[in-house]
């Protein structure tokens, strides 16, 4: 399950484990074992309970003796809200909800919509273009960026940071690029809360700051926010459009009938997400004591994979032909966004981002179409995030002023 050839199409294998042993044993790249939950609700099962760890102290513990070394996590990345779990975890979550609104995400519908069109316009008049490079990725960036209150010369910068953070891992401790990289995104984001501190805007990072006292979050809080915010926010949100994408240049027909309906966007945004699903698994658990799940008993100190993936498409669920993508399914509820405590923060403006750069896209290129054999399309080697490498199109004639 950890193949290239997974990556590349990992349905098929899913079917047969969520089948066969729906909670089994993975071997891992570096050497120790996890344990994969593979059925939709063994799946949310294990997102509800408490015993299977989001603490990223606990992690790191685990690794700390498999390593046989300590190892301990950056206070960038063990301060916010999907590394921790009650009791620290609940006013942060509470603090980040208040400040972090779909209120907020739709408000920036305009905005996101003009960023879009700025990308747009690059690629207006090149006939081809890979859609991954010019616009699935960088759209999240500055959406993201431009949420955070982040000048705009510097989102090429956090494109470059994005990566580092996706990359990073405690095995590369000298990898003296990645290094940089992070220090790099720290020292930027010490100085914009301290910009912020001084002088507010109608912003994410602003909010936090200044937010009531019973409220306000740490300076490290808030800087681990923002790390959260570069890395999980905008890999899950490139990937997601880079699936929606291809999705609906390889169904004409469902996209004609989305275009053409005053709702199709919202009404078809859920299916779209169930069918593509951007990540391969949920950032992994590890089992604080034995733990029974699907009939099987993990024992303490074992990694857990939830694997979206094979959740969504699990015939339980979706007793409808769930390897289809149907934008008539009644209750599309995947579980892309997590469940329970750690539902993603963001979800609502990864949608909102999605939703609005896809409009735009189609607005200005009606007659788009993909550039090659859909069956040669590839995805990256992740095991979290499942990226399209490059999706090459035909734009086709832009019309003017959409």
């Amino acid at each position: 399950m950890l193949t290239n050839d997974f990556a590349q199409n990992p349905y098929p294998v899913l079917e047969y484990v969520r089948r066969e042993k729906p909670v089994c044993e993975v071997g891992m790249p570096n050497g120790g074992r996890a344990w994969v939950i593979t059925r939709y609700e063994d799946a949310k099962a294990a997102f509800n309970d408490p015993r299977m760890s989001r603490d990223i102290n606990v992690h790191y513990e685990l690794m700390s003796r498999q390593l046989g070394r300590k190892v301990t996590p950056p206070p960038e990345q063990a301060n916010h809200l999907a590394n921790l779990e009650p009791p620290r975890h609940t006013p942060l979550r509470r603090a980040i909800s208040f400040a972090f609104t779909p209120r907020r995400a739709e408000a920036m519908r305009p905005r996101i919509a003009e960023l879009a069109d700025e990308l747009l316009d690059r690629i207006d008049g090149r006939g081809r273009a890979d859609l991954m490079a010019a616009f699935a990725v960088p759209l999240p960036v500055m959406a993201i960026a431009e949420l955070m209150g982040a000048p705009a010369d510097r989102w090429p910068d956090f494109i470059r940071w994005s990566n580092a953070q996706r990359d990073f891992s405690p095995l590369d401790a000298a990898d003296g690029e990645l290094e940089r990289n992070v220090r790099e995104l720290s020292e930027f984001m010490t100085d914009l809360i301290a910009e912020k501190t001084r002088t507010p805007g109608d912003d994410l990072m602003s909010a936090l700051i200044h937010a009531a006292p019973e409220r306000r979050l740490t300076h490290t809080e808030i800087l681990s926010t923002g790390f959260a915010l570069m890395s999980g926010g905008n890999d899950t949100t490139a990937s997601m459009m880079g699936g929606v994408l291809l999705t609906l240049l390889t169904h004409p027909r469902e996209r004609e009938r989305i275009i053409g309906e005053p709702d199709g966007w919202t009404k078809a945004m859920d299916e779209l997400i169930r069918y593509t699903t951007p990540t391969h698994n949920a950032l992994h658990r590890v089992t604080t004591e034995p733990v029974e799940i699907g009939g099987v008993v993990i024992p303490a100190g074992e990694v857990v994979i939830i694997s979206f993936l094979s959740a969504n498409r699990d015939e339980r669920q979706f007793p409808r032909c769930p390897e289809k993508f149907d934008i008539d399914r009644e209750k599309p509820a995947h579980l892309s966004f997590g469940f329970g405590i750690h539902y993603c923060s963001g979800a609502h403006l990864a949608k909102v981002i999605t939703e609005v750069g896809l409009q735009r896209l189609f607005e200005r290129f009606p007659d788009i179409r993909l550039a090659i054999d859909p069956a040669k399309v590839r995805y990256q080697m992740n095991i979290l995030v499942r990226t399209i490498v490059d999706l090459p199109v035909e734009c086709g004639k832009g019309v003017a002023g959409a």
